[in-house]
């Protein structure tokens, strides 16, 4: 079985790094790379030809929201999900309007990527945004 590619989108280098590593730790996954805004996302995503895309929302340079829309309108087999510390559903609203495939809190971020990556490493399952 293939390793399941993951781009990893933070402008905050601390939190990116430690995502990285989690991610690094479980078994199917390969962290192809990590970009510090959306500008940069887009352009490594079409480098990288991830998988997934993990996608903060507020950037500098371009947000999360218009970064995800670029990157499903180039590559929409590419699985883009937003991180995002806001909560409420027009966060949610504002995701599924930028196409992503799926919408997790970072507050309650270990236990919902933990599925999400189980999910797509062994089934092949989308997350519902």
């Amino acid at each position: 079985m293939n390793a399941l590619r993951i781009l990893v989108v933070d402008d905050h280098a601390a939190f990116r790094q430690s995502l990285s590593e989690f991610l690094r730790s479980q078994a199917g996954i390969e962290v192809v790379g990590e970009a510090t805004n959306g500008e940069e996302a887009v352009e490594k995503t079409l480098e990288l030809r991830p998988d997934l895309v993990l996608m903060d929302v507020s950037m500098p340079t371009m947000s999360g929201y218009d970064a995800t829309r670029i990157i499903k309108e180039q590559h929409p087999e590419t699985r883009v999900v937003i991180l995002s510390s806001h909560t409420g559903e027009v966060y949610r609203s504002a995701a599924r309007e930028s196409h992503a495939d799926g919408y997790i809190e970072k507050n309650s971020m270990k236990n919902e990527l933990t599925l999400l990556i189980a999910q797509n490493v062994h089934a092949g399952v989308r997350m519902a945004v």
